[in-house]
């Protein structure tokens, strides 16, 4: 559990509200960001349903979702409520269902980029103590810098996965013949599938078993990464 997480390492109770007003901000730009995208290329697509429902926009109260957001505090991951997209406006569905699906993907790895940037071009200010004020902005903008990476580059990799209702299961269903078994088979049990997924992760790493986490090797490779950008 990601409070937990905090409460263990030893984390006062001020950078604990720093880091949890930092993550669900930066969780909530990354996860919002990702739905408009799928609208507004939808609408370029020729289905105006997103737009119709006042989905095109930043506003954090049209896309809210109870569970997701809990989630975000308790775990650091979470959702917002799914654009609506009506394939069937699309100019040509195939291509539609291939921009669309991609869209969000190609987004949070847009934002996990200009993350990466501002943290190279920000951390010289991050590490220079200037004075108690100062440093509660100092380490609000190092957590969120860091959360929104991460965050960005996990929503990435985890809707490439190809499992319903993920991005990765669109784009390749796509391509699969109508009525296909893997197709009915993750429209019925794909849910389950993630829940597996993320289980199975969990139990991995309280054995010590990372290695074998897919989700583990994803964020020790995030983790590298900020590293070079930070070293």
């Amino acid at each position: 559990m990601f409070v937990y997480s905090l409460l263990r390492n030893g984390a006062s109770v001020p950078e604990i509200l720093i880091c949890l007003l930092s993550l669900v901000l930066a969780a909530g730009i990354a996860i919002i960001v990702h739905e408009i995208a799928h609208g507004f290329v939808a609408l370029k697509c020729g289905d105006p349903t997103a737009k119709m429902a006042n989905r095109l926009t930043l506003n954090p109260v049209v896309h809210f979702d109870l569970v997701g957001l809990i989630l975000i505090v308790l775990v650091g991951f979470g959702w917002a409520k799914p654009v609506p997209v009506n394939p069937n406006n699309f100019k040509n569905y195939k291509k539609g269902m291939l921009l669309v699906s991609s869209a969000g993907v190609i987004s949070n790895i847009i934002m996990c980029g200009i993350g990466l940037l501002l943290l190279y071009l920000l951390y010289p200010l991050f590490i220079v103590y200037v004075n108690p004020t100062a440093y509660v902005f100092q380490l609000f903008g190092y957590y969120f810098l860091l959360l929104f990476i991460n965050i960005n580059f996990m929503l990435a990799f985890f809707n490439l996965l190809p499992i319903y209702p993920l991005d990765g299961f669109r784009l390749l269903d796509v391509f699969l013949k109508p009525g296909n078994a893997y197709s009915r088979f993750m429209y019925r049990y794909g849910g389950y599938c993630i829940l597996a997924l993320v289980l199975l992760g969990n139990v991995l790493r309280a054995v010590n078993l990372d290695y074998l986490d897919i989700f583990s090797l994803v964020n020790s490779l995030i983790t590298k990464l900020i590293g070079l950008v930070v070293s």
